[in-house]
C-alpha cells in the first residue's frame, strides 16, 4: 500500500517533547520575524516594492508560504492602486497561496473571478497559472466532471502554446491532475516532456516537481532503485529553488523511497525537515503525509504505543485536511498494530472500516495492497467467506492497476526519454564537428533507437504474457486457499462441498460425518493448542487410510464429511475400523509429545449410502441423513459406526 506506503521519527516520548518544543520556538521565531518583516513592508509596498517581491516567487526566490503576509499585502495593494498587469500578476500568485493555506473555497471564488476578466487572457503565463490553480481545486473534488473536461482545454492548449514557461506550466498542471485520478502512464508521459524543457529554462522549481513525479510513478511500479535515483534528483533541483513547499514534498518523497531501501536513519532525517517545514507553516496536508510515515517509523522499530497514538491522531488530522490517502493509511496502520499485538478483534473492527470507505483510496494499487492485509487478517480469524470476497476483490484492483500503470509502460517511457538525452549530446556535438561526422553519428543513433525500439516491442509482449500467466496462476491459487483448511491443510467446509457435489453427480457413493467425541472437553481441559493437536492427528489418520478416490474435509469444528467411493456396508466399515486404528496410534504420539494428556480420544460416525435407487436425494439431504445417524451414534455410547441407506431416512 502506500509505501506508500511504515515510518518515525522520534525514539521516545522525551525525544519527541524536545522536537515540539524546538518546532514551536522555530515557528514563534519565524513568525516574530515575518510580523516585523511585515510591518515594514505594509509601509514600503509602493510598486518598485511590489513588483520586486512578485518576481521573487514567481521565479522561485521566495517561498509563498513563508511570505503569505507580504504576498497578500502585494496582492490587495496592486488591486487598490489597480496597477493592471502587475496586479494579474500577484493575482495568479495569490491563488496558489490559497492552495498551499488549504482555503479552497476561497480559491474557487478568486480564480473564477478572475478568469472571467479579459485582460487576463492576454497575459498567457498569469492566465495559465489561474488555470492551473483552478484544476488543482477542481482535483480535489468528488465530481471528476469539471476537471476532466478542463484537462481536455489544457491539452489542446498545449499544442498551440509557443512559449517554454507556458508549456511547463500546462506540463505540471496536467500531471497534477492525471496523478490524482491515477493515470500514471499520462503523468509519467508529461513529467518527462516538463522535466525536459524545466531543464532548458533552468526553472529549478518545476524540476523538482516533475522529477519527483516521476521518482513515484517508479516506487508505484516496485522498482526502488529508479524511485531512489529520481527522488535524489528532485531534492538537489529542489533546494535550488526558494519553494519550501515543493521542496518539503520532495524530502517526504525521498524519505519513503529511502525507507524502501531499509535506510531507516537517512529517510529520518529527511521526513523530519519535512514535517518541520509543513509545522512551520501549519500546512495539515503535508503534515498528515509527513506524521504517517513518523507512526510507521515507531511501528517498524516496534514502539507501539507511541505508533498507534501517531496514527490515531494522524486519521483525524489527515480526515479534517481532505487527504484521504493518509486518513484510510493511518486507519490500516492502526489495525496492523493491533495484529502483530495479537489483538486481533480490533484489528478487524479497523479493518473493517477501512473496507466500507476503500473508494476514497487515490489509486487502485493502495486498494488491492489493503484488500492483501485485509485478506490475511480474515484468514488469521478463520472468517473464510470474507476472506475470499477480499482475495476476489484484490485481483479486481491489481488488474486494473495493471492495465493502467504496468512497469514495462513506465520503463518504456523511461528508455525512450534516456534516447531523448542521447539524441540532445549528438546535438550538442554539432557544433563542435564537421556535418559528416554529425551525419555519421545520427545514422547510428537511428539504428541504435531502431534496435531498441524492437527489442522493446518484444519485451512488451513477453511481459504482457507473464503477467497473464501470473495472474491466472495467482488466481488458481487463491482459489485454492479459500477452499483449503488453515490448520489441517484437508478441504474445508466450502471445497468438501464443491467435491461431494461433483462426486454425487458421477457415481453412487457414500456421506459420511464424523465427530470427535467428547472434544470440547479437550479444549476446556488442556486448551485449544492441544485441541488442535488432536484435530490434525486426525486429518493425518484419515489420509492415511482413506483410498485414492475417496476424499474427506473439515465440516466444522471437530466435525468432519467423508465422500467414500463405495456403496457397501462392509467397505464402509472396514475404512472406519482402519481409520480408528490409525487415529489411536497418532494420538499416541500427541499424549507421548504432551504427558500432561491422559485422555484416549475416539470418534463417532454415522454413514448413508446413496445409490441408483435413491438418485434424486440432494447433498444436504444425504448429509442431514448421516447427521442424524451420528446423533444416534452418539446416544448408543459414542466410538461407533452407524451406516444406513438414505432411503430408509
Amino acid at each position: 500500500m502506500i509505501n506508500q506506503s511504515k515510518h518515525g521519527f522520534v525514539t521516545n516520548k522525551c525525544t519527541f517533547k524536545k522536537f515540539v518544543f524546538i518546532l514551536l520556538v522555530l515557528f514563534n521565531t519565524s513568525s516574530y520575524a515575518a510580523k516585523e518583516s511585515v510591518e515594514s513592508t505594509h509601509h514600503a509596498m509602493d510598486y518598485k516594492t511590489t513588483r520586486t517581491l512578485i518576481n521573487n516567487i514567481r521565479s522561485n526566490k521566495l517561498d509563498y508560504l513563508k511570505n503569505a503576509t507580504e504576498l497578500t499585502i502585494a496582492f490587495e495593494t496592486s488591486k487598490v492602486q489597480n496597477w493592471g498587469q502587475l496586479h494579474y500578476q500577484a493575482a495568479a500568485l495569490y491563488s496558489e497561496l490559497l492552495l498551499r493555506e488549504e482555503k479552497y473555497d476561497e480559491l474557487y471564488l478568486h480564480v473564477n473571478h478572475y478568469l472571467d476578466i479579459e485582460l487576463i487572457q492576454k497575459q498567457p503565463d498569469v492566465f495559465l497559472s489561474l488555470l492551473e490553480s483552478k484544476i488543482k481545486y477542481l482535483s480535489r473534488q468528488d465530481d471528476g466532471y469539471p476537471a476532466q473536461s478542463l484537462s481536455k482545454e489544457l491539452e489542446e492548449r498545449l499544442l498551440i502554446e509557443s512559449s517554454t514557461k507556458g508549456k511547463i506550466i500546462i506540463l505540471r498542471a496536467l500531471a497534477y491532475y492525471y496523478t490524482s485520478i491515477d493515470a500514471l502512464k499520462s503523468a509519467l508521459k508529461v513529467s518527462h516532456v516538463g522535466l525536459e524543457l524545466a531543464i532548458e529554462d533552468e526553472d529549478f522549481s518545476s524540476q523538482g516537481f516533475f522529477y519527483r513525479k516521476i521518482g513515484d510513478a517508479y516506487s508505484v511500479s516496485n522498482d526502488k532503485e529508479k524511485a531512489l535515483e529520481f527522488a535524489y534528483k528532485a531534492v538537489s533541483a529542489s533546494e535550488k529553488s526558494g519553494d519550501g513547499h515543493f521542496t518539503s514534498k520532495a524530502y517526504w518523497s525521498l524519505g519513503n523511497a529511502l525507507l524502501g531501501r531499509d535506510k531507516n536513519d537517512e529517510a529520518l532525517k529527511y521526513i523530519t525537515k519535512a514535517l518541520a517545514y509543513f509545522t512551520s507553516v501549519n500546512m495539515h496536508e503535508g503534515m498528515a503525509y509527513a506524521q504517517y510515515s513518523v507512526a510507521s517509523i515507531l511501528f517498524s522499530q516496534g514502539k507501539y504505543d507511541e505508533a498507534i497514538i501517531g496514527a490515531k491522531n494522524n486519521i483525524s488530522l489527515a480526515k479534517s485536511a481532505g487527504v484521504f490517502d493518509m486518513q484510510l493509511a493511518s486507519m490500516i496502520l492502526v489495525s496492523e498494530i493491533f495484529a502483530e499485538q495479537g489483538q486481533l478483534q480490533q484489528a478487524n473492527q479497523m479493518s473493517d472500516e477501512v473496507f466500507t470507505i476503500l473508494d476514497k483510496f487515490s489509486r487502485s494499487l493502495y486498494k488491492a495492497e489493503f484488500l492483501t492485509t485485509h485478506y490475511q487478517l480474515k484468514r488469521r480469524l478463520g472468517y473464510v467467506d470474507d476472506a475470499f470476497t477480499a482475495i476476489e476483490q484484490e485481483l479486481f484492483h491489481y488488474k486494473k492497476h495493471f492495465e493502467a500503470t504496468s512497469a514495462s509502460n513506465i520503463k518504456t517511457l523511461q528508455v525512450k526519454f534516456e534516447v531523448k538525452e542521447k539524441e540532445d549530446e549528438i546535438i550538442k556535438l554539432a557544433h563542435e564537428n564537421k556535418i559528416n561526422e554529425l551525419k555519421a553519428k545520427e545514422e547510428n543513433q537511428q539504428i541504435i533507437i531502431w534496435r531498441l525500439t524492437t527489442a522493446l516491442a518484444l519485451m512488451l509482449v513477453l511481459i504482457t504474457l507473464l503477467l497473464f500467466y501470473r495472474q491466472l496462476g495467482q488466481r488458481k491459487k487463491y482459489h485454492a486457499m479459500a477452499s483449503t483448511d488453515y490448520l489441517t491443510g484437508c478441504p474445508n467446509r466450502r471445497g468438501i462441498m464443491l467435491m461431494a457435489e461433483e462426486q454425487l453427480k458421477e457415481q453412487d457413493i457414500t456421506i459420511a460425518i464424523v465427530d470427535l467425541d467428547h472434544f470440547k472437553k479437550i479444549n476446556d481441559t488442556y486448551g485449544h493448542d492441544i485441541g488442535d493437536l488432536f484435530l490434525v492427528a486426525f486429518a493425518k489418520a484419515a489420509k492415511k487410510t482413506l483410498r485414492e478416490d475417496d476424499k474427506f474435509g473439515r465440516y466444522g469444528g471437530e466435525e468432519w464429511l467423508f465422500i467414500l467411493n463405495t456403496t457397501s456396508k462392509s467397505t464402509t466399515k472396514g475404512i472406519y475400523k482402519r481409520l480408528a486404528e490409525n487415529f489411536a496410534n497418532y494420538c499416541i504420539d500427541v499424549r507421548a509429545e504432551n504427558p500432561q494428556v491422559n485422555w484416549s480420544i475416539t470418534f463417532s460416525m454415522g454413514a448413508t449410502i446413496c445409490n441408483s435407487t435413491n438418485k434424486e436425494t440432494s447433498l444436504n439431504d444425504l448429509i442431514k441423513h448421516a447427521d442424524n445417524l451420528l446423533y444416534r451414534a452418539k446416544e448408543n455410547g459414542r466410538d461407533q459406526l452407524i451406516i444406513q441407506s438414505s432411503s430408509k431416512a
